[in-house]
């Protein structure tokens, strides 16, 4: 069933999340949610919330566009001294700043 819900309602729930999931609304997370949890109240099984999901991919694109020195949007990912988080880039609208590169 774990396999399942990862390859139908999970790649279906995630496909393309960096795109949509910064405009989505919080009644909306609240409805995608609900079928998280009706999900894993049939598998049995913990599954990781949308947010998390979504953090996860966000970083994972902004570790590769940091990488790719020929990316158009290298140089918008600086890093901290410390090396572990990306530099916050200051915006005025919270669209722009929840946009995955503002």
């Amino acid at each position: 069933m774990f396999t399942f819900h990862r390859a139908a309602v999970e790649s279906d729930l995630t496909f393309s999340t960096t795109v949509w999931f910064g405009s989505v609304t919080v009644k909306e997370k609240l409805r995608l949610n609900r079928v998280v949890k009706t999900v894993f109240r049939i598998i049995g099984r913990d599954l990781p919330c949308l947010e998390s999901l979504y953090q996860q991919r966000m970083l994972g694109r902004a570790i590769l566009i940091y990488h790719d020195s020929s990316h158009p949007a290298h140089d918008l990912f600086d890093p901290l001294p410390s090396s572990r988080r990306f530099k916050s880039i200051k915006t005025r609208t919270n669209s722009f700043s929840s946009s995955f590169s503002p």
